[in-house]
């Protein structure tokens, strides 16, 4: 079993998030709980895991009276852990989409439950649901069983109704703090019987962007082939490489110097750092020199610019190229120092040069003669007019042309006449 499952939160005291941990408590301390509930946040942040704890919480045997955290010992408690309770219906929205799964859902829920008090549906990604199916579970959310309790999670709440939304009590997720990451993965560590050094904690916590699966999921890699936890460790799973720094490559981007941006980009690919934890540390450094005011905000132009090469990566040939091409052109130089990379010349002064250099240059013209000009000149005309232009040249002087039909007599002759009478047949 992988870390992330084995050390899924199984308490309201294990979930990784401060403000859920109240959130609950809260709940268990008035000994009140909704019939359903809508947890929203970013994705790894722990909805589901908190969905399961809810879903133990209302059904531990140890909680008929007044309720408390979940003992994990009781038949109710340990079916819900292994996945095996026939009370507690789990649903993936984005594949289970459409109005009959939800009218198959409102046939099953009037039913009492089989073995556990309440009968808990977690529906997952809830905001994938189609427009007639959220209108098929309206109704169910505003007059549910006694015995039923909805929990919905969703990492997009602008795509939920807001029909749904007011019917459901909000359980707000948010980005984890470096301190609540540190918490997470020191619970996981010490479980296994490892140990782990500080600044290896604190830059998992700054790499892994609030997502404590990820975060797991990197730990599992690293423990599978060491007894601790390091930083180089931890560098090599999440770059590729070990002891690269992306600051240099920021300041070096931020003076515009294309030559050492480019030597310091290729440093990295030699080292195996991955390109797109290499685009996203570069835009974070960005970020945070522009915050800082170390920088303008035309910075913002390479931050998008990279965003695109990122977002390009998976189906170029060539992803150095495109970072290559990014830092050239916000570096500004022009195409004959782009090569050597020896002169750095900002973009308005190469448009000044080239203008110099254009107004410059006076080239030698021979003057051609009379009879040449006249050639060139009835040359040219024949072949810029079409024949539909001399078709109606000669309209307007009169000249012969095509008849439409064969000629009466030899002094006949195609007139303007004539010609009105081709169109307009």
């Amino acid at each position: 079993m992988n870390l992330y499952l084995k050390y899924r939160p199984q308490t309201i005291d294990q979930l990784d998030l401060s403000g859920v941990r109240k959130t609950l408590s809260d709940m268990v301390k008035a000994n009140n709980v909704g019939h359903a509930y809508l947890l929203t946040g970013p994705r790894g942040a722990g909805k589901t895991s908190t969905a399961r704890v809810l879903a133990r919480i209302v059904n531990c045997e140890k909680n008929k009276d007044k309720l408390g955290e979940p003992c994990n010992e009781c038949s109710a408690c340990k079916s819900i852990l292994e996945g095996s309770a026939m009370d507690v219906i789990e649903i993936d929205a984005a594949s289970n989409r459409g109005i009959d799964d939800i009218r198959e859902l409102k046939e099953k829920i009037r039913l009492a439950p089989a073995i556990l008090r309440r009968k808990v549906y977690i529906i997952d990604e809830v905001h994938m649901l189609t427009t007639e199916a959220f209108n098929a579970l309206l109704k169910t959310l505003e007059e549910p069983p006694s015995h039923s309790l909805f929990i919905l999670c969703t990492t997009e709440l602008h795509k939920v109704p807001e029909t749904i939304v007011s019917r459901c009590a909000a359980i707000q997720f948010t980005k984890a703090t470096a301190e609540e990451m540190q918490r997470s993965f020191a619970r996981v560590i010490a479980g296994e019987g490892k140990k782990v050094s500080s600044e290896a904690l604190e830059y998992l916590a700054k790499m892994v962007d609030g997502s404590f699966r990820d975060g797991v999921k990197i730990l599992d890699q690293v423990l599978s082939n060491s007894d601790s936890v390091q930083l180089a460790e931890i560098e090599q799973v999440v770059s590729g490489s070990v002891g690269y720094k992306v600051d240099l490559l920021v300041k070096a981007l931020v003076s515009k110097q294309v030559g050492e941006s480019l030597g310091l980009l290729d440093a990295a690919i030699i080292n195996g750092v991955d390109l797109t934890y290499l685009l996203v540390s570069l835009m974070r450094g960005l970020r945070d020199e522009l915050l800082k005011g170390e920088v303008g905000v035309g910075v913002t132009k390479l931050i998008f610019s990279l965003d695109e090469v990122a977002r390009r990566l998976a189906t170029s040939l060539d992803g150095e190229l495109l970072i290559q091409v990014a830092i050239v052109e916000w570096c500004g130089i022009d195409s004959s120092t782009a090569v050597g990379m020896t002169k750095k010349v900002g973009p308005a002064s190469s448009r000044a040069e080239l203008r110099d250099l254009g107004s410059s240059i006076n080239p030698v013209r021979v003057a051609p003669s009379s009879t040449t000009r006249e050639q060139s000149s009835e040359l040219k005309e024949q072949v810029e007019k079409s024949p539909w232009q001399i078709m109606k040249e000669k309209l307007k002087s009169g000249q012969p042309i095509a008849p439409l039909k064969p000629k009466v007599s030899e002094e006949q002759s195609d007139t303007i006449e004539d010609a009105m009478a081709i169109f307009a047949g």
